[in-house]
């Protein structure tokens, strides 16, 4: 019998080999998958991890839920090219990170709360919603995506009403491409110190039709957005950079050698 419900409520994992690992290619995607988490505790190492796959495969569609969620020092990751039709909300989570979490079969070593390796959604929504994080290591990354973090189809990424303490960057961000009518969205998150909202390590690129918007977050940062590489926006996409008070830090800091590039279909919006 194919298994396409998965329900944990109130389940605690501990320890650096309390690893719930969904490998969603491996399930029947011909049906709809419905996978919830409410009201469970990760700790001490523990990861909570969804791994796709080489490529975006069809799906029926692929429900993913994690909500009410307590969090010391662990981390839920997502990994490689999920399925189509996904719609995963992260919400309501209460993280305290005091020790780096080793991500399974990955070099990754993290004191981040949710990781993106590779990850590449198409026709999907990834919501992370309501974070409180403290950190005791200000070298951490709130939201931390290594390698290129791709968005198609009509595909959606919000990290939105977050607020992180003790970290270095609210979001950091390898490489970036958001096309066919997508979006990347950092909305009314808030962080109490550190370095920038949104880091960029290498490329960023939002082309057709596509969305980058940086809209009403706050906090006592250095920078809003610090670009370390070149921006590329192209094909009738929209910077959309509105409402955001980081008192006397810059908006954009660009590090000498980053730059924006702007065809003339596309719009920045600043205010």
């Amino acid at each position: 019998m194919w298994k396409t419900h998965h329900c944990y409520v109130g389940v605690t994992f501990s320890g650096v080999y309390a690893v719930l690992t969904f490998f969603l290619n491996r399930m029947p995607l011909h049906l709809p998958i419905n996978i919830t988490l409410t009201g469970c505790t990760f700790r001490e190492g523990a990861a909570l991890q969804f791994v796709g796959g080489a490529e975006a495969a069809d799906s029926a569609g692929i429900l993913i839920r994690v909500s009410q969620t307590l969090m010391r020092s662990s981390v839920v990751a997502f990994r490689r090219a999920l399925p189509q039709q996904c719609d995963i909300a992260v919400t309501e989570v209460d993280a305290v990170q005091s020790s780096a979490v080793q991500l399974p079969q990955t070099t990754i070593n993290t004191l981040s709360v949710v990781v993106l390796q590779k990850v590449f959604l198409s026709a999907s929504t990834l919501l992370v919603s309501n974070v409180k994080a403290h950190s005791t290591n200000r070298d951490a990354f709130g939201l931390y995506s290594a390698g290129t973090l791709t968005l198609v189809g009509g595909s959606s990424l919000y990290a939105r009403y977050c607020s992180f303490d003790g970290y270095m960057h609210l979001f950091y961000v390898s490489i970036l491409a958001v096309s066919d009518h997508s979006v990347f969205a950092l909305l009314n998150n808030t962080m109490a110190s550190g370095i920038s909202l949104l880091f960029q390590n290498d490329e960023f690129s939002v082309s057709d039709h596509s969305v980058l918007r940086v809209v009403g977050n706050s906090g006592s940062v250095r920078y809003a957005i610090f670009a370390d590489d070149l921006w590329t926006v192209q094909g009738s996409s929209w910077l959309d950079w509105r409402d955001n008070d980081v008192g006397v830090g810059e908006f954009f800091h660009d590090s000498g050698s980053a730059f924006v590039s702007i065809d003339s279909s596309s719009v920045v919006t600043l205010t």
